[in-house]
């Protein structure tokens, strides 16, 4: 019996490794593609509102693209899934590689949104490898977090290099690639024979009537909008306000990937950040900290410290799977997983349409208004964090 345990533990942790490698290449690619993907939609001829629209759009076909995806997770096999919409992404970064006008970008935009669809499932995929709470969280925080800080540790600064030699659409082709290869790796992926892939029954409105999980969600939109005003167009700023040129903005996305990593590793090690509450209130307090050093700094290290702390944002965004993963029961977990990526599109498609007008008026009042929100969603998670210890007992402690 022993034995028998121990193989599908190693089974478990040997795709649990190659879900870590496709996460790195699939990550990689958003390195290549998002740190200077407001300056590529402005050389297409886009003003800042019209940049905010490219990427609020992207935002509102993300969510529809999320609405079915919890459907799929039920009825199609995870491993097509997950590697089907990742090629499907790859098409839409070449698309948007091709692009003349900025108006050209949309059909690629859709492909990309929709290649969304793979995340639910691979979030069902993780929960199921795990068997304990701390080892879901840990799973968790290997792929979603230290993956994507590792990858674009290297990526944004090659994206740098790349747009300073070749121009900004070759980001876009070096996405597509980075994401074509992620999709191979996703595509080799094996779930074991012994896991239990834990296929949902239940619906958004048992979801709704649970309160940690409504609380959860209200913070998860307001911490990944607030933080998203505030960095949208930090590029932007750089570049307009303070002449920081292509490549040296490149190497700032880099430097917020040492910042995700280095705190991704303390949270791993350290016990009382094993709360994903807690996690989430130090990785908030980080991207305040950059906020403060944005708005004041002019000096280029001050902005090297500042894209240091920004790196809070992506552990505070992956804090909330874990977070839903430990609050909600195994057959409602396909449902939360499509809901937190809808919560994340929602925080992410509400930003940019805020961020552009208000960056015309004032190219400093997104980040003002990014910090505020940031200091609120502190409080919040605190509250959040009391409520749900008093009216929920965590379902990995039940496990």
């Amino acid at each position: 019996m022993g034995d028998e345990s121990k193989d599908v533990n190693g089974s478990a942790r040997a795709t649990a490794w190659r879900l870590f490698v496709g996460s790195l290449l699939n990550e990689g690619a958003i390195g290549f593609f998002f740190t200077l993907w407001p300056l590529y939609i402005a050389s297409l001829g886009a003003s800042p509102a019209e940049i905010g629209l490219v990427i609020g759009t992207a935002g509102v076909l993300r969510l529809l693209f999320l609405l079915p995806a919890s459907w799929l997770v039920d009825r199609v096999p995870l491993r097509l899934l997950i590697a089907g919409m990742r090629a499907v992404a790859a098409v839409g970064f070449a698309l948007c590689a091709l692009a003349l006008e900025w108006w050209h970008l949309f059909p690629g935009i859709a492909a990309i949104s929709l290649g969304v669809v793979a995340f639910p499932a691979l979030s069902t995929l993780i929960a199921s490898l795990a068997r304990e709470g701390e080892e879901r969280t840990r799973y968790f925080t290997l792929i979603y977090t230290v993956a994507p800080s590792i990858a674009t540790i290297v990526t944004p600064a090659a994206a740098g290099w790349l747009a300073e030699r070749w121009g900004l659409r070759t980001t876009l082709v070096a996405a597509s690639i980075s994401t074509a290869l992620a999709a191979a790796i996703f595509w080799t992926a094996r779930v074991p024979a012994d896991v239990a892939v834990a296929r949902g029954h239940g619906s958004y409105r048992q979801l709704l009537a649970t309160r940690p999980i409504v609380l959860s969600a209200a913070l998860m939109v307001g911490t990944i909008g607030g933080i998203m005003l505030g960095w949208v167009l930090a590029p932007n700023y750089l570049q307009d306000i303070h002449g920081v040129g292509l490549e040296r903005i490149g190497w700032l996305g880099s430097i917020a990937a040492v910042g995700s990593t280095a705190l991704s590793f303390a949270v791993s090690r350290n016990r009382w950040l094993q709360d994903p509450f807690n996690t989430l209130v130090v990785a908030t307090g980080a991207v305040v900290g950059g906020f403060v050093l944005l708005l004041l700094g002019s000096h280029f290290a001050l902005f090297v410290l500042a894209y240091f702390l920004r790196g809070g944002f992506l552990v505070a965004w992956s804090a909330f799977y874990a977070v839903f993963g430990l609050i909600t029961p195994a057959e409602l977990r396909s449902r939360v997983f499509a809901l937190a990526e809808i919560l994340g599109g929602l925080g992410t498609t509400i930003a940019p349409f805020l961020a552009g007008p208000l960056y015309e008026l004032d190219a400093r009042l997104p980040i003002v208004l990014g910090l505020l929100c940031a200091l609120v969603v502190m409080a919040a998670t605190r509250l959040i964090q009391r409520v749900t210890r008093e009216t929920a007992t965590l379902v990995g402690s039940l496990g």
